[in-house]
């Protein structure tokens, strides 16, 4: 798209991407306020409760890696049409029926957010080069913005009818369809777009050449730093909730700690990226990430209301910032938009699959202790992870140069 291109001249295609990104983590926050509601209805336990968040990071992690060649073929314009489509669908496999519908649903929905999760960062880039901390900040912020109101709205629009928790997950198909409708309108401009910078980079020299992801080393710590955060967030969205009902909240209460915690993030979300892209360097930002994540969890040993709720505004305020980077090092760290989504795939793939394993290890390790104690220990651990990570890949670096 034309270097020129700016924020305010494109506000039909910028209220599209905020509702597609509106779309990729409520569905998932919204289940953890309900977990004990859904873990009654379906008679399942801890473990296997954790597997219900552990199954769309398995998936995230086995189809990002082929969103790259969805994209070769369809355009992203295109890709986030079906891929948006497939999200609705899903949404109400999901509250159809038994536990069997639900993990189906749960599963196609994991393959939708998949793509919109490589997708989006790299058309924001294409769409905006001149503005990536900007656009990212919007749709990063939206994304956790959404998955505020996906927490703290659970228990309450359970409770207003019979269907119970299947209100609270079938909300979000509303939500599915203004993202579909919005972005409908911009797919033909969209592809023609696509197409024609296609053929102009296909002039360039080197523009045949395949980004090697796999021999970076600065591929890999993004994508490192990617599967920390991950689990902690999605760690978060497990187990959150009954967490603070283990230090003595009711759930409602809980749930809406839990809505504060997401809220906190948006502050971060906006701000970070704008940092991020203006600085040749971001090690700075990654302390202080790893700072506030560790702070945060430390208040977690406490059973005061007032330091839990500290607590939840620091670990908030970690996570906005932590997440917003890592969508943003898939923009700056590569220097074109074939490179940024090749970067995208490759550091969710990988960052998924090892996140997977955050939400079930938590799930067992207080079933086997008997106590969530060492399931905050844990998350402190994956923090200082971050920070290992997130500092090399910090400099002034892009993966083209690594080939």
């Amino acid at each position: 798209m034309d270097e020129s291109a700016k924020i305010t001249k494109n506000w039909a295609i910028v209220f599209a991407i905020v509702f597609v990104a509106s779309t990729l983590r409520a569905p998932l926050t919204s289940v953890g306020p309900v977990i004990e509601h859904i873990k009654d209805a379906m008679h399942i336990n801890n473990s296997v409760a954790g597997i219900l968040t552990t199954i769309p990071l398995l998936v995230f992690a086995i189809v990002s890696p082929v969103v790259s060649k969805v994209v070769d073929k369809l355009t992203m314009s295109r890709t986030i049409v079906y891929s948006t489509l497939l999200l609705i669908i899903a949404l109400i496999i999901r509250v159809l029926g038994d536990f069997n519908l639900f993990i189906i649903g749960t599963i196609l929905l994991g393959i939708a957010i998949a793509f919109g999760n490589v997708v989006l960062p790299s058309y924001v880039k294409w769409s905006f080069p001149a503005q990536i901390g900007i656009a990212t900040g919007m749709y990063s912020g939206t994304m956790n913005f959404t998955a505020g109101i996906g927490g703290g709205a659970s228990v309450p629009l359970s409770q207003m009818t019979s269907l119970g928790f299947r209100v609270s997950l079938a909300f979000w198909i509303v939500f599915g369809i203004i993202a579909l409708a919005l972005w409908l309108p911009n797919v033909s401009k969209g592809v023609k777009s696509e197409q024609r910078d296609h053929i102009n980079q296909s002039k360039q020299p080197d523009s045949n050449k395949k980004v090697k992801v796999l021999k970076s080393k600065l591929a890999w710590t993004v994508a490192m730093v990617m599967a920390f955060q991950s689990m902690i967030f999605y760690t978060n969205v497990a187990w959150m909730p009954t967490i603070l009902i283990d230090r003595g909240l009711s759930p409602s209460t809980a749930g809406y700690l839990f809505m504060l915690s997401q809220f906190a993030q948006v502050p971060m979300t906006f701000v970070f990226p704008i940092l991020a892209s203006k600085l040749k360097d971001q090690r700075i930002l990654v302390i202080i990430i790893a700072f506030l994540f560790i702070t945060g969890y430390c208040l977690f040993f406490t059973h005061a209301l007032i330091f839990l709720v500290i607590g939840i505004l620091i670990i908030g305020l970690a996570m906005g910032a932590c997440f917003s980077l890592c969508m943003t090092f898939f923009s700056i760290r590569a220097r074109t938009s074939k490179g940024s989504i090749a970067l995208s795939g490759f550091g969710q793939s990988i960052g998924y699959l090892i996140a997977a394993v955050g939400p079930f290890f938590v799930g067992w390790l207080h079933d086997t202790t008997g106590d969530w104690n060492s399931a905050i220990i844990a998350l402190i651990t994956m923090a200082v992870l971050v920070l290992i990570f997130g500092y090399p890949t910090a400099k002034n670096k892009v993966i083209e140069d690594q080939q």
